[in-house]
């Protein structure tokens, strides 16, 4: 038995059919509570419900995906905005990811266990990634770390250039 939703992600999404069958997917792998809108603009009328997540598709209706994220960040900056696309451009995926978004997504791959596990890893950072974190920012360098790490990058270019 799935416990009572405990989150809200919204679902933006013009294709009725994709939506629907995203909601439907989404909804019987997870315990979060789905919303669906068919524009950017009903999203962001909606952000008063303060979802924890924002699954958006790119090509939107009137606002596109870039200029919906942007309004969601503006509206709140610590909503995970997950972009989905049918466009398959590394330059525009970049793009969409230095302007907030968390993950980006094609269609075609079929991608909806990988937005449920990301949905996961940014809703619930396992202890394990939590201890490693902690680990990380509380060790210090040492001159003979960095010793071995120029030595190690030395030996691998080497082995690159010998094997070209």
């Amino acid at each position: 038995m799935l416990a009572e939703p405990k989150d809200h992600i919204f679902i933006v999404e013009d294709n009725e059919i994709y939506s629907m069958m995203l909601n439907y997917t989404l909804s019987n792998d997870t315990v979060y509570n789905f919303t669906s809108f068919n524009s950017g603009e009903e999203c962001l009328k909606n952000l008063n419900m303060n979802p924890v997540a924002v699954i958006l598709d790119y090509s939107l209706p009137g606002i596109n995906g870039y200029e919906a994220l942007q309004a969601i960040k503006k509206y709140n900056e610590n909503i995970h905005v997950i972009i989905i696309s049918n466009i398959e451009d590394t330059r525009l995926a970049i793009k969409l990811l230095a302007a907030g978004a968390s993950d980006y997504f094609l269609k075609k791959e079929h991608p909806e266990k990988k937005i449920i596990a990301r949905i996961e890893a940014l809703l619930n950072p396992s202890d394990i990634e939590q201890g490693v974190n902690t680990q990380v920012t509380k060790r210090k360098w040492r001159t003979s770390d960095f010793i071995i790490l120029i030595i190690s990058l030395g030996i691998i270019i080497a082995i690159y250039y010998l094997l070209k």
